[in-house]
């Protein structure tokens, strides 16, 4: 047999008072004592009764809830940004439902509509790609939404994001200020638009006399950061007789791959290569300290949700109020080496 859901009507019968009552109690409103409310409370826990939020929220015009999506919640940079995108949110007030895309546009067009559907307040997103921004944008006339990445230049979508041009030239010229004269980009992926803005910076400050520098590419798919890194360096590795002096990994995880690429051929990080990523995910590793530029997400999620609050206070925001760019930092660790001077 289907078990009975409880009602708030159940909850009142048990407890010997009214409806309005029960209603006051669990909003901790006034108008009743507090022994009542005591009552109540403890009849509510013996019942396991559980307020139907959802329809409580369309009758206040507020549901206390944001959606939070990610792209993919196996990879450490999702998975630690969805639980502190949590954590910041119940900081502000609100409960989160969490969903995680799987780096399919579809399916992150079906969340959004889902979200909507179940009347949460605001949505905070990781894009899976540049034609989110196509897709999303539509669901701007409901709720506001907010995207924890940089979309393209047309886009309406406000947006708090690392500012990848600058990150990208911070890496580059650490390692040019470690002595390398011969750089790598490795783990680009073209639908990714910081890692175009990483790699565009690549190039742009690499452009120096005797300086060599190299983008890897391959037109094979792979299922994570970690293999692309892996795979990209290990062909790069096995095609070429010199070694390059400085990698750039465009993220920790793509890193990972390049370190382990590198200890199967015998080859010493930071002694032989220096290498630096991106994201901050895994700074202290069992043999390698890996260097790294990147945002605190705490930072991230306060200012976007920040800025959805606006959003959704305000409506309508200049086009500077809604493009947050944030400063990186980079960490020195031990995966450089640095140049005796």
């Amino acid at each position: 047999m289907k078990p009975k859901q409880i009602t708030i009507k159940d909850v009142a019968k048990a407890a010997g008072v009214s409806v309005a009552t029960v209603s006051r109690a669990l909003n901790g409103l006034g108008g009743i004592g507090d022994e009542t409310r005591e009552h109540v409370l403890q009849v509510c826990e013996q019942m396991a009764y559980v307020p139907n939020t959802l329809a409580r929220g369309l009758v206040m015009q507020h549901t206390q809830t944001l959606g939070i999506v990610m792209p993919d919640i196996t990879s450490p940079f999702y998975s630690r940004l969805m639980v502190l995108a949590a954590q910041e949110a119940k900081r502000y007030g609100y409960q989160v439902l969490l969903c995680n895309s799987f780096r399919d546009y579809e399916t992150e067009i079906d969340y959004f509509k889902l979200l909507i559907g179940n009347q949460v307040e605001g949505i905070l997103f990781f894009p899976v790609g540049d034609l989110s921004s196509k897709n999303l944008y539509q669901f701007m006339r409901y709720i506001p939404i907010v995207a924890l990445n940089e979309m393209p230049e047309f886009s309406p979508i406000p947006y708090v994001c690392s500012d990848e041009r600058v990150g990208g030239r911070m890496a580059v010229d650490y390692l040019l200020d470690c002595g390398c004269k011969s750089l790598v980009f490795v783990g680009l992926k073209e639908d990714r638009l910081a890692h175009r803005y990483r790699m565009e910076s690549f190039l742009k400050e690499t452009n120096r006399d005797g300086i060599f520098a190299e983008v890897l590419e391959d037109g094979r798919s792979y299922k994570s950061s970690f293999e692309r890194g892996y795979g990209q360096f290990s062909e790069f590795l096995d095609e070429n007789g010199k070694l390059p002096d400085g990698v750039v990994a465009v993220s920790d995880a793509t890193a990972n791959g390049v370190i382990k690429a590198c200890m199967e051929r015998k080859i010493s990080i930071p002694e032989q290569i220096s290498l630096i990523g991106f994201d901050n995910i895994n700074g202290d590793l069992p043999r390698i300290e890996l260097t790294t530029v990147a945002v605190s997400q705490v930072r991230l999620l306060r200012q976007a949700l920040d800025l959805l609050v606006k959003v959704k206070e305000k409506g309508k925001l200049s086009r500077d109020q809604i493009r947050i760019r944030l400063c990186p930092e980079l960490f020195e660790r031990g995966s450089c080496k640095k140049e005796i001077e």
